[in-house]
């Protein structure tokens, strides 16, 4: 079995652990499936479908006026947003 194979192998084993009810040490007794094969395989494709991403920091320059808020970056891209944007808003749209 290659590669993709087991992966998928592996994927249908964790969705038909899913459908049954049954706990994962149930269902791996009830379908012949090792215990801690079953928890390293899982381990395994999560980690692959969360990639790490990199950040990365963007000094930014804040001009604040009386109806807006300005923030520049180092190579003059800028964003306007108005004084009256919740700060938990402009806190989650920098986040991204």
């Amino acid at each position: 079995m290659n590669k993709q194979q087991k992966i998928k192998h592996w994927k249908n084993i964790f969705a038909q652990q899913q459908r049954s009810d049954l706990t994962i040490i149930q269902f791996c007794r009830v379908n012949n499936v090792n215990v801690s094969t079953f928890y390293a395989w899982r381990k395994r494709l999560s980690d692959k479908a969360l990639p790490v991403k990199q950040q990365q920091v963007i000094p930014l320059v804040i001009h604040a006026q009386s109806s807006m808020i300005k923030l520049t970056t180092p190579s003059r891209y800028q964003l306007n947003f108005e004084s009256t944007l919740k700060h938990q808003t402009l806190a989650q749209l920098l986040s991204v």
